[in-house]
């Protein structure tokens, strides 16, 4: 199963300022914005009319403990998906989220943060 989908999650201590250097430097397009309790957040794109998520900004400071950068890969069947994963790799999940995406964490060989989800972004 090859995803379709990819984006980079960023948390960060400097979310406005962050969101304002991609937005306001780069050109970046909000496509998604949330407020709720301590989960502050976006989802970014490039311009013109490509309306894939490229970029997540979460405000760090009620994550703590988070991991700093996660790479993200969405896929059609999160089941299928799991299914063709090597029974060698270390896996935390499924998790269903609020939002209505299923996620799947997993971790590189340099630990860097990999979720793995179907749906909604």
């Amino acid at each position: 199963m090859v995803p379709s989908v990819f984006k980079t999650r960023i948390v960060t201590a400097r979310f406005a300022e962050t969101r304002s250097f991609y937005v306001n430097c780069l050109g970046f397009r909000i496509l998604d914005e949330w407020e709720e309790h301590d989960d502050i957040g976006c989802i970014l794109t490039l311009g013109g009319n490509d309306q894939r998520p490229l970029l997540e900004l979460c405000d760090g400071t009620a994550h703590e403990g988070y991991a700093a950068i996660s790479l993200q890969f969405g896929v059609d069947s999160l089941a299928a998906f799991m299914a063709s994963l090597p029974t060698t790799i270390a896996r935390s999940g499924p998790v269903k989220r609020p939002w209505g995406s299923t996620y799947l964490y997993l971790t590189d060989p340099n630990g860097i943060s990999i979720v793995v989800f179907e749906d909604g972004i």
